[in-house]
């Protein structure tokens, strides 16, 4: 029997897997299991770590971790998921495969070659957050030093939320020298923003009429300081001083439905980064990859009842995107999860802290040791893979169907959508990205309510309130500030309940979601 050392740990060093940063850290253990995380100070990022990193430890043994698969809210044996799977596989015209979040490079291979060998055709990310439009931006590796040695930088998005590692960094830069010069482009008022030189705060989904400007770019017989409540000598100033400027950078994060049109953004912040010929960093908590098509064309296949089955690798879909399933009713759904749920038949994952593999980050590509051993009854991607085919050797990366931007015509649509609410009584609800909100696992969302607002619902500071869309509805604490303008709610969307909350679009068979019409009340 082995005797128990309370003074015993040893460190196995990693990848957090919760962002685009990729800060290494080492989880601690002990002779009774996990005991906490070390930080690593010659890592990227200098020893520091986000609440998310912070408290990766706790994701390991989490209670909801799913450690067998399930089907509908009952325990499913492997062999006999296999042997459902197996026999699906007998007729792959009638199977999608899809993917999303937090896939290494090697998994994502994997996947491919599974479908190639099985004879599957259909293949899609539902990696749906707004930032997958900004991947392009990822090619070349980012230094902190970068920031060190620009005069001029432009934000869009709260960084100091969204990317908090880096705000110690921006913080620093911009106090160290008077000319240092920082403008924040958001909708609502932030930290990163209470640090900014110029604060751009544009009206809700109007940043990509921001953007073009800034890059001196003509779309169309537009009033870009009435639609954007940006002064037009405020916007031709900062465009003159940012292209002038010796060095500077454009950092930006993009949380869930905070604005209408993110590929009309992308556009503009390409336009932006020609115009300047300073680069483009995007903080993203996903570098997600592509299929040979986009989704909106799966839903139009499940639609013609040529697809019956879809099998999904990753951890978002489909329980963060509850709305998304009216839409696949008749699908029969096995999806790989981290956490329990009962909408489909799941299977239970590891977390890339357990996983061996390459990853994509801001900082080039880093490799994750598989040091951690998964979670009791979790499997990585290929070991699932290859429970039901053979798959290795190397496959070329898949590429969506391209398509031509008609940039006038998107900017008509965007137009409309920058419209207030016609209906009394109804708000605009816009998505944030806070890091200790993460998944819900820390802290419940909160909804942001100017007081103004607040005062003619007669809603109080913490009041529970509910919030309804036509997709559902929520009940939250209000918290009363003056960071959203009146007519604006915000929240963090971090939970299943809360994302489906948000209306989607699906746009040249691309899934967007976008700042939705709302109703709130003070319950009870």
């Amino acid at each position: 029997m082995k005797k128990v050392d309370p003074t015993f740990t040893t460190v196995k060093k990693t990848v957090c897997p919760f962002c685009s940063f990729g800060c290494d850290l080492g989880v601690v253990f002990n002779d009774f299991g996990i005991k906490g995380v070390e930080y690593i100070k010659e890592g990227s990022s200098k020893g520091r770590l986000c609440p998310r990193g912070s408290a990766a430890a706790l994701y390991l043994n989490h209670s909801k971790r799913l450690s067998m698969p399930m089907k509908d809210g009952k325990v499913l044996e492997w062999s006999k998921l296999t042997k459902d799977l197996k026999k699906i596989l007998d007729n792959p015209k009638n199977v999608a495969v899809t993917f999303d979040r937090n896939l290494t490079i090697e998994e994502y291979e994997s996947i491919i070659s599974f479908c190639d060998k099985t004879g599957i055709k259909n293949i899609a990310s539902t990696y749906f957050e707004p930032e997958r439009f900004l991947k392009k931006f990822l090619n070349k590796p980012f230094s902190l030093d970068e920031i060190e040695n620009a005069k001029m930088i432009i934000v869009l998005g709260d960084l100091f939320n969204q990317a908090p590692i880096i705000s110690k960094a921006l913080i620093n830069w911009k106090l160290r020298d008077r000319e240092n010069r920082l403008v924040v482009i958001d909708t609502i008022n932030s930290h990163t923003a209470g640090f900014a030189s110029d604060f751009l705060k544009c009206k809700v989904g109007t940043e990509p009429f921001l953007l073009f400007s800034l890059a001196q770019e003509n779309i169309g017989n537009i009033d870009i300081p009435a639609i954007t409540g940006i002064p037009g000598s405020k916007i031709t100033e900062i465009s003159k001083s940012y292209k002038q400027a010796k060095n500077g950078l454009i950092l930006v994060s993009l949380p869930f439905a905070h604005t209408y049109d993110p590929l009309l953004l992308t556009q503009g912040l390409a336009k932006l980064n020609t115009f300047s010929g300073k680069k483009v960093v995007p903080l993203v908590e996903f570098a997600g990859f592509e299929g040979n098509q986009y989704f909106g064309s799966i839903v139009n296949l499940v639609k013609k009842k040529k697809i019956k089955h879809l099998i999904n690798f990753g951890e978002l879909f489909p329980f963060y995107y509850p709305q998304v399933l009216k839409n696949l009713k008749a699908l029969n759904i096995y999806s790989t999860s981290t956490i329990k749920y009962n909408e489909c038949t799941t299977i239970p994952a590891a977390l890339n802290l357990e996983k061996e593999g390459t990853i994509l980050t801001n900082f080039g590509k880093k490799r994750l040791g598989g040091n951690i051993k998964s979670s009791s009854g979790a499997k990585t991607i290929s070991e699932i893979l290859s429970l039901l085919q053979e798959v290795s050797g190397k496959v070329k990366r898949l590429n969506v169907p391209e398509f031509k931007i008609d940039i006038n015509e998107r900017v008509k649509k965007l137009v409309e959508k920058c419209a207030s609410p016609k209906k009394k009584k109804v708000f605009k609800l816009i998505g944030e990205k806070i890091a200790y909100n993460f998944l819900g696992f820390f802290e419940q969302e909160i909804l942001k309510l100017n007081p103004h607002d607040a005062k003619k619902l007669g809603i109080k500071q913490n009041d529970i309130i509910s919030i309804k869309s036509k997709h559902g509805s929520v009940d939250l604490a209000a918290k009363l500030t003056k960071d959203v303008e009146n007519g604006i709610v915000s929240i963090p969307a971090e939970t299943p309940e809360v994302k489906g909350l948000f209306d989607f679009e699906i746009d040249n068979n691309i899934v967007n979601f976008i700042p939705t019409e709302v109703e709130i009340w003070r319950k009870g």
